[in-house]
């Protein structure tokens, strides 16, 4: 059977192997002026870690999740089944206490919470501090094969993310336009600097209407467009239809694509080319949520180049 990080690295193609030599090159002169903290410290009070659960958790073998390639350029995936109903609990649980409005961060924004981004966000504990949040990072980790450059690579810090009715995440790029100093190697002087080279959005929670997740840009192969994209696993909606019936994503109105929240799936894409800039056709939002409420998991993977990366 093909794994998935077989399926990726083929989607992905050779470009990436050289998104690091050339990112190195582009980052260089602002590593000559590295300040002692990381830019986002300045204007957004850092949470504490969360508490882990006390809950003991066993991690799958195999979760058993599918990948569906939605589009190729910009690569953009869709897995369903990434993390089953305990691990969505568990995970919710692990930040859920730590909750605060969400600061805006990535190409476009850095700062505190705003209008752009009404949301409730959280961070997650360390891999070694939670069974059931270090389970899904390693998932996701195994799903990039090759993108991470193991010893210089990490999954990064995961994010839990909520929305109310109303809340969104207007159009945004999670992709820093200057790579970043994270705290920690600010606070031991190592020169390197890192960007999050691809991202996951896992859906713990989808006890909503609308929310959509939109990319304007993303595009799909003109003999599937009048597919409106498959459908998820029969459950019954409030109002007597089912899920199995309405598709997982369509073609927005205003072009691109839209994806509705199905808990357990997970949207996967890449950030940056293959010279080491962002992708601006990752362009996306959050959009707002009607009724109920929305929760999710924001996994971005960092890339590091620099002297000491």
């Amino acid at each position: 059977m093909v794994q998935s990080s077989q399926v990726l690295s083929a989607a992905l193609g050779a470009g990436l192997a050289y998104v690091f030599p050339v990112a190195y090159s582009l980052a260089a002169l602002r590593l000559q002026g590295i300040v002692s903290k990381s830019p986002s410290v300045f204007d957004i009070q850092q949470n504490p870690p969360a508490e882990s659960n006390s809950e003991p958790y066993e991690c799958p073998a195999d979760q058993g999740y599918r990948t569906e390639i939605v589009s190729l350029d910009p690569l953009l995936i869709y897995l369903h089944d990434f993390v089953s109903p305990r691990e969505a609990d568990l995970v919710i649980r692990a930040g859920e206490s730590l909750l605060q409005p969400s600061p805006v961060t990535g190409y476009g924004g850095d700062g505190p919470a705003s209008q752009a981004r009404t949301s409730w966000s959280a961070p997650l504990p360390d891999v070694v501090d939670d069974a059931a949040v270090a389970c899904v990072l390693r998932r996701a980790e195994s799903f990039l094969g090759t993108v991470l450059v193991p010893g210089r690579d990490d999954i990064g810090a995961a994010q839990l993310v909520h929305y109310d009715n109303g809340q969104k995440f207007d159009l945004h790029h999670d992709w820093f336009r200057q790579p970043r100093l994270s705290d920690a190697d600010a606070a031991a002087g190592r020169r390197r600097l890192y960007n999050r080279v691809a991202t996951f959005f896992v859906v713990l929670q989808a006890n909503c209407t609308a929310g959509e997740t939109y990319f304007p840009q993303a595009v799909v192969p003109g003999a599937a467009k009048t597919q409106s994209g498959s459908t998820a696993h029969a459950q019954n909606d409030n109002d007597g239809t089912t899920e199995s019936s309405l598709p997982i994503w369509r073609e927005h109105e205003n072009g691109g694509l839209a994806f509705r929240p199905v808990a357990g799936n997970a949207l996967f894409w890449v950030n940056l080319l293959a010279n080491g800039t962002g992708d601006t056709r990752t362009l996306h939002a959050g959009l707002p949520v009607g009724e109920g409420t929305k929760t999710a998991m924001n996994i971005w993977p960092r890339s590091y180049f620099g002297p000491d990366a």
